[in-house]
């Protein structure tokens, strides 16, 4: 067989198409030749002492297009020849391949490429490593997918009973699996967007705890009891998430309630006493404070203000110090705290005892 290959391609190719097919691979491999010696390197030179990371994006670009300029040498080279069918779908096979791997090649490194620079800007190196494996895994699998797929619509090869198959198989795998990738989805989401990180303190809904770890389909809180919580990723990017670290700061409201026996001079004179005693505590910005209700047994005071510090053990401490000072100044002025109580009237009628039925 292949005697009888060699025959042919020697008897029905003429000395001048031989010739043709030579001169066009040297010519061809000279242009590369030159081109890798004097205008790639000097180019590569200029740009490596200018962008240093970006001249690895352009070797790359450099070294597929060489690759593909060689194929196109190759397949121009064989068209000056008379060839076996054989020979000719052979040829044309490895041009097919050949140039469909550098393509996938080349966009799985530029997609890749692009991420690690977007990567680069984060600050979390460990979920940096993690998303980029993820990425790295899913471009490689849905672009060789993609290119298997065109190499066989190319050979004419039928394929459509094939993608009919993965369609309901791949349906039935989507449905059983749909779960697992809106988890994979919204580890992106939370990644990319960053409602929270590692350490920050978290409230979704009636959990509250530090974020320990986030994974690819679970993010781990530790509470303030001292329990694990586990949320799947699609939980947590579909609620609302309450991150307390990232607070500027706190606002305070609250109130307190004085009896009503207390004078109306004094119950004007107490907003300005709660505004004096907060001004004088650091870190802090007073709103306002007023006589706010009439309760079932007090006299009701809303005081709002600001403390300027995420830190809660920060506002607990300069809370207990505005509620010392203000017990110290209401006892100086005789302004007493309401607490419940009950005022139960007596009339005469109810102390004198029932009379006696006459008989």
């Amino acid at each position: 067989m292949f005697i009888e290959i060699f025959s042919t391609i020697v008897s029905e190719n003429s000395l001048i198409s031989v010739l043709y097919f030579l001169l066009t691979i040297v010519l061809g491999w000279g242009a590369i030749f030159l081109y890798n010696k004097y205008i790639s390197c000097k180019i590569h030179e200029k740009v490596s002492a200018r962008w240093p990371d970006f001249d690895k994006f352009l070797l790359q670009i450099d070294k597929r297009l060489i690759a593909l300029i060689k194929i196109s040498i190759i397949y121009t080279a064989f068209q000056q020849l008379f060839l076996p069918d054989i020979i000719e779908r052979g040829v044309y096979l490895f041009v097919l391949i050949a140039t469909t791997f550098q393509f996938v090649i080349f966009i799985q490194f530029v997609i890749i490429y692009f991420f690690k620079q977007y990567l680069s800007r984060q600050a979390d190196t460990t979920d940096q490593d993690k998303l980029l494996t993820i990425t790295e895994s899913f471009t490689k699998i849905v672009t060789w997918i993609i290119a298997v797929i065109f190499i066989l619509d190319n050979l004419n090869i039928r394929i459509s009973g094939l993608l009919t198959g993965l369609g309901v198989g791949g349906i039935a795998l989507g449905i059983a699996s749909q779960s697992i990738f809106q988890d994979i989805f919204s580890y992106f989401t939370i990644f990319i967007d960053k409602p929270f990180e590692i350490g920050d303190y978290i409230m979704i809904g009636e959990f509250r705890g530090v974020v320990e770890y986030i994974g690819i389909k679970s993010t781990r809180l530790r509470s303030l009891t001292g329990e694990q919580l586990v949320f799947s990723n699609t939980d947590l990017t579909s609620s609302r998430i309450h991150n307390f670290r990232r607070m500027r700061r706190r606002r305070i409201n609250f109130k307190f309630g004085v009896t009503y026996d207390t004078p109306l001079d004094q119950l004007k004179e107490i907003p300005g006493i709660v505004k004096e005693i907060i001004e004088t505590k650091n870190k802090t910005e007073f709103d306002r404070a007023h006589f706010h209700a009439y309760g079932d047994y007090s006299l009701i005071y809303e005081v709002i203000f600001y403390v300027q510090d995420k830190d809660y053990a920060i506002f607990m401490d300069i809370q207990q110090e505005i509620n010392f000072e203000l017990k110290a100044i209401f006892k100086e002025k005789n302004i007493s705290f309401a607490f419940p109580t009950q005022t139960i009237n007596l009339t005469q009628e109810n102390l004198m005892p029932p009379k006696d039925k006459e008989e």
